[in-house]
Formats: structure tokens, C-alpha cells, sequence
């Protein structure tokens, strides 16, 4: 056999003008062959993912990931642990405290699984956040308009059904204080209704990175996700959404976030913003 450095030849080749390897010599491979030859094959088979993304789904989640690669491992220096709680394949709810906007683009691209989140549909009023947040499979809900949540919980439902992940921040808002405050029991009735497990998460730091109100990013500043055990709804008794159940099971993962996000908790829910 011949050495990876090395090819046979049939036809004329670098050794020089009307050179020939009929013979079937072996003659060097050009300067660099290998190196293009890795990255033409690194960009095919990202191509092939990313197409396959937008015909599986209609997101265009792979391209955003590599777009925002400068932002994610340049800006800022962010440490993922207990990344192996979050299951390898099917459903799963992650659920985590809201610190910055910069939440989001972390927990969608830095796991090892894409995951997608309800968001507020303010986000699709910019087209900068819309191409963004959108385009990487963003439900976006209107938090003044009751009337629309059953049509995001059957859009999530789906997207659950396909054995994805759904991100949910339970606060329904970021914590304008540095606390974390009473979960809205949205993510536990998924998870009864729907059997996915929880992935409780914490958040630190990403509100150095990006305060509230804040438009540009802070450099080079220290950010932490940290994931915890999962939590089945159906290992724990329950067997139907009830306001009993879903309280419950909110108050059980969000005990798991305080802890992991090392955050104060107040029985009390987050104010929305004015």
C-alpha cells in the first residue's frame, strides 16, 4: 500500500513537462492537497447539514450557528458544564433563569443539540433579531395576548413530537434585579402533557455580557451554563396536567435552577417590563 503522501500515476503530473507515469510510479501529491481536500469536504458536509435542516424543518438553524461562531467564542469566554444531562436523542424541555438577552443565543447554539425556543414576538419586530431568532426555529409569542398561547403550545407540542429540544425561560421575563423569581408552570404542563423530561439550567454572567437596556456586546467577560440532572414528570406520579401537578413540578425545577444559578429566590413573579 502507499503512504497517505503519495498517488499513482497514469497521466503527466508536477514532476515536470512530459513527464510520464504509465509505469505507475508513485509521484508526490501538490503542495497543500490534503489541507484543501479537508476543507472542501468540512464545508460539504456542513452545506449538507444545513440543507437538510431547512428541508426537515424550514429554519435555517445551521447557518446561524456558523454566523454567530465570532460572537459566541470571540466575545465572550463561556463554559459549558454538565453538558452530558442533556439526553442524546428525543424530547427535552431545558429550562433556565433569564439574565440578558444574550440567554438565548447561548442556550440555542452552544449545547450539543440544537435547540429551539418561545420567544417574545417583539424579537420579530427588528429584522436583525427576526433573521436571527427566526431563522433558527424561534416560536415567538406575544405575552399580551392570552388568546395565542394554545397555538404555541401546539407548535411546541410538535416540535417536541419530533424528538427536539425546546428551550423555555419560566420567569417569563429577564430579572431586572439578580434574583430569581416564581416560575409560570407553562414548561411543566408541556412536560406532562407531552412526557419530555426537564433540564433544569443556570445562567451566570451573561448579564455582565450583555446588561438589560445594554446595545452592544462586553468583551471578553466570563459566562457559565450549567445543566442539571433531568427531571421525568412521569417517575415522579404524575400522570396528568393538573394546577396541583403543574405547580409542583414547577417548583421543583425551578429549586433546581436557584441552585445551579447560585441566584436568591422570590416567591413572587418577575414584573414585566413597562
Amino acid at each position: 500500500p502507499t503512504a497517505p503522501t503519495t498517488r499513482w500515476c497514469t497521466d503527466r503530473c508536477a514532476d515536470g513537462p512530459g513527464t510520464s507515469h504509465r509505469d505507475l510510479r508513485p509521484c508526490p501529491r501538490p503542495p497543500g492537497t490534503d489541507r484543501v481536500r479537508e476543507v472542501f469536504d468540512a464545508v460539504r458536509q456542513w452545506a449538507s447539514r444545513a440543507e437538510g435542516d431547512w428541508r426537515a424543518h424550514g429554519t435555517a438553524y445551521e447557518l446561524v450557528r456558523v454566523l454567530t461562531v465570532p460572537a459566541r467564542r470571540g466575545l465572550i469566554r463561556l463554559r459549558v458544564d454538565g453538558a452530558h444531562h442533556l439526553p442524546a436523542e428525543g424530547p427535552a424541555i431545558v429550562a433556565a433563569n433569564h439574565l440578558s438577552f444574550f440567554d438565548s443565543v447561548l442556550l440555542m447554539f452552544s449545547l450539543p443539540r440544537p435547540v429551539a425556543f418561545i420567544g417574545k414576538a417583539e424579537y420579530t419586530d427588528n429584522p436583525i433579531t427576526n433573521w436571527l431568532f427566526c431563522g433558527a426555529g424561534m416560536i415567538p409569542v406575544r405575552r399580551q395576548d392570552p388568546g395565542a398561547l394554545p397555538q404555541v403550545f401546539e407548535e411546541v407540542a410538535k416540535v417536541l413530537e419530533r424528538g427536539e429540544v425546546i428551550g423555555v425561560f419560566p420567569e417569563g421575563t429577564r430579572s431586572r434585579d439578580g434574583r430569581l423569581h416564581k416560575g409560570h408552570v407553562g414548561a411543566a404542563h408541556l412536560a406532562l402533557t407531552t412526557g419530555a423530561p426537564i433540564v433544569p439550567a443556570g445562567i451566570v454572567g451573561t448579564d455582565r455580557v450583555l446588561p438589560t437596556g445594554a446595545a452592544v456586546v462586553r468583551p471578553f467577560r466570563q459566562a457559565t451554563i450549567t445543566l442539571g440532572e433531568p427531571i421525568d414528570t412521569r417517575q415522579l406520579g404524575y400522570t396528568r396536567s393538573t394546577n396541583r401537578a403543574r405547580r409542583e413540578v414547577t417548583d421543583r425545577f425551578m429549586a433546581d435552577i436557584a441552585r445551579l444559578c447560585d441566584e436568591q429566590y422570590v416567591d413572587s413573579y418577575a414584573p414585566l417590563p413597562a
